[in-house]
């Protein structure tokens, strides 16, 4: 016979107070202060030697403080929880560096950019070209306006192409399902490795040097286009896998075709992430130089016209103007990187932006 247990309401105020508890993860002293020594001494060794040494600070840190701090880890985890745990300390220090070293290059790289970069910026220098100047003129005459226009044209070229093409493989690959779609995506993710310069080659070759096109933005944007192109078939179709299967079987249930399903459904369902993926597309390739030297070439003028003459574009404004011995010159070069950084940070924005949101409902 089994008895009725009756839950005391009196302790309903004690027991609401209590905390779990975690004996997993108390720190007696002599274990804060082990670490603690682990920390401080190779810390303290390297700092001596950077102020007393005239080894140099980038060999000192990865030949001398990395070192250190490993055998100071090792030894302070075999201390404290025998050698098991000895990998454990290697694993943890290596994730830490590499972390420290990857913030490091990056806040250094960014810091170079917006210091010299920023000596050049001005109304001008955003709107003006480089028709009527030298590399040596004054820093206060001429501009990457004419870049920037040209980078919107190859872009823009690049993107009408790319995008459509991109997403249309995608739907093959997820609503389609023939039978070419092992072979697709093989070709899919082998485009994503070719090399920029070889994309460049190609377009000299088959299209240039043919003399079935004259080196200019569309020849540059058939270029980028080879390059954004996997980028965008592979967002599009992960994005597309993520739209809910009940959606498709619910439409064709209603009597819809494949097609209206595809194109009326499973499509605005991932408008987001689409829009994401050519965001992405076009953050892959606006910064590449190689092709561009090779189908766009350069021009100090203004150039609205995609199939007339060479163009100008951010990446081979850089590129030319960053080896010239004269000192405006490398400073137009540094604040067209500011320019192009920019832009690729509202890129970047916008990706982040529209992917928060995820698939439509």
């Amino acid at each position: 016979m089994s008895t009725t247990q009756v839950f005391d309401e009196s302790r309903v105020a004690s027991l609401a107070e209590q905390r779990p508890q975690a004996p997993w993860g108390t720190r007696t002293a002599s274990f804060r202060t082990i670490v603690i020594l682990a920390v401080f001494i190779p810390a303290a060794i390297v700092t001596g030697l950077w102020w007393y040494t005239d080894i140099a600070k980038p060999v000192l840190m990865v030949a001398g403080y990395l070192p250190l701090q490993l055998a100071a880890a090792i030894v302070a985890a075999v201390a404290l929880r025998g050698k098991k745990s000895a990998f454990d300390a290697v694993i943890i220090v290596l994730a830490i560096g590499a972390t420290v070293f990857s913030l490091v290059v990056l806040v250094s790289v960014l810091w170079s950019i917006v210091t010299k970069g920023l000596e050049a910026m001005s109304t001008a220098f955003l709107f003006q070209n480089n028709e009527y100047i030298s590399p040596s003129t004054p820093l206060g005459y001429g501009g990457v306006g004419h870049a920037v226009v040209g980078t919107v044209v190859i872009v823009g070229i690049s993107a009408l192409i790319a995008v459509p093409l991109g997403v249309m493989t995608a739907i093959y690959i997820t609503e389609v399902r023939g039978r070419a779609v092992p072979y697709v995506r093989f070709f899919v993710q082998a485009m994503s490795g070719v090399p920029s310069v070889v994309a460049g080659l190609f377009i000299l070759t088959v299209l240039i040097l043919s003399g079935a096109l004259n080196q200019s933005a569309f020849a540059a944007g058939l270029a980028y286009a080879i390059l954004m192109l996997p980028t965008v078939a592979r967002t599009a179709e992960e994005v597309l896998r993520l739209v809910p299967e009940e959606l498709r079987t619910g439409a064709l249930a209603l009597g819809s075709t494949r097609a209206k399903t595809v194109l009326r459904v499973v499509v605005p369902a991932a408008k987001t992430g689409i829009i994401t993926a050519a965001i992405l597309g076009v953050a892959r390739v606006v910064g590449e130089t190689a092709p561009l030297l090779l189908t766009a070439l350069k021009n100090d003028k203004t150039v609205l016209n995609p199939f007339a003459e060479p163009i100008s574009a951010l990446p081979t404004y850089i590129f030319d103007n960053v080896a010239q011995p004269y000192p405006d010159a490398v400073i137009r070069a540094w604040g067209a990187a500011l320019t192009l950084m920019i832009i690729v940070a509202i890129l970047f924005t916008l990706t982040r932006l529209f992917s928060s949101r995820g698939p439509s409902k």
